[in-house]
């Protein structure tokens, strides 16, 4: 076994939440977050041409798993389960109190504003109704020191070493890519992970295929491409504060969403994700990411079709209208501009 050691940082407030929806400091979120990514390499890898069920016993003999029905131990004989052989745990920071558990003090969204303009942002996560309180969050990192002790922790993981290759990897795309948590679509929970080499434009592009080899797939399984590039854009402007490129997340968000509406008659919003019946998360992300000293946003597609236990269907060709649209639209954006612009 080899220990990797990283420090994770949240550049917005995360949502992460314990049983009470409290926002605090878990492991197991981190290990989705690996999950999901160890996926996105595992298809490169293969050039996407890949056996989900050959991926899923691979990754139930790497993360563990309570189902595989295949499973036998050296001696031949059948396993029920099996540990995870990925070891994960957080830690302070050299010098903070040892306080690893603590509870998140961000409370709602607060100071983004609740109007209209930028209400898309905070859906969900403040104003929860029938007498709950709002959720609380772990704070973003900010210009006081206890803001920043409170956002920010040491990521250990042991791995066999024969992983440690991937295991790195998936954590330039944890970095490039992260986010964790409650509305994470949306830019809460965006993470940053220190002491790994930044992915650039070129590096992104191993990850990616065209915008119609995505939409054949039911998970999210890549980046896209369409005539104009990868479908990753960035902010033209930089900010100094959280809630500052929030406010334009909000904004954009709603304006993509929208140009959905009344396509021929039918609303494509559903390709964007929707919440019931069934359940897809948006395939089209933001996060917010360091830049200069400052903060800006990325936009990142990871198209795919409506799953087909959600209840919902779009033909294929209105799902790769909605996404044309979307691209445009960003295209045409004077918050955003394409990554190799």
């Amino acid at each position: 076994m080899k220990e990797l050691r990283y420090t994770v940082r949240f550049n917005t407030p995360a949502f992460l939440g314990n049983a009470e929806q409290a926002g605090q400091w878990r492991t197991p979120p981190f290990k989705a977050l690996l999950r999901q990514w160890w996926r996105v390499a595992y298809a490169a890898e293969r050039n996407f041409n890949v056996n989900v069920a050959e991926m899923r016993r691979e990754e139930g003999l790497l993360f563990g798993h309570a189902w595989l029905e295949d499973d036998r131990d050296e001696q031949g004989r059948k396993v029920a389960a099996r540990k995870s052989l990925v070891r994960l745990r957080l830690e302070q920071p050299a010098g903070a109190d040892d306080k690893t558990w603590m509870l998140g003090t961000q409370r709602g969204v607060a100071p983004l504003s609740d109007g209209l303009e930028t209400s898309y942002a905070w859906f969900g996560l403040i104003k929860r109704g029938d007498g709950q309180p709002d959720r609380t969050a772990i704070r973003a990192v900010g210009g006081n020191n206890k803001d920043s002790v409170e956002a920010t922790r040491c990521l250990h993981i042991a791995v066999p070493n024969e992983i440690v290759p991937r295991i790195r990897e998936v954590m330039r795309l944890t970095n490039a890519f992260g986010l964790i948590g409650s509305r994470s679509r949306g830019g809460w929970g965006s993470l940053h992970v220190d002491d790994v080499e930044p992915m650039q434009h070129e590096d992104m592009q191993r990850y990616a295929r065209s915008l119609g080899a995505c939409l054949d797939c039911n998970w999210a399984m890549s980046l896209a491409t369409d005539n104009n590039g990868l479908c990753v854009w960035h902010s033209r402007s930089s900010f100094d504060a959280w809630h500052k490129a929030m406010r334009v997340v909000a904004i954009e968000r709603k304006r993509v969403r929208s140009a959905l509406k009344g396509i021929n008659g039918k609303d494509l919003r559903p390709a964007l994700g929707f919440a019931t019946p069934g359940r897809m998360p948006s395939p089209l992300r933001w996060k917010i990411v360091p830049h200069q000293n400052a903060l800006a946003i990325r936009v990142f597609a990871l198209p795919h079709k409506l799953p087909a236990d959600s209840k919902k269907h779009m033909q294929d060709d209105y799902l790769r209208r909605a996404w044309q649209i979307v691209c445009k639209t960003l295209d045409e954006s004077q918050h955003v501009i394409r990554l190799d612009r």
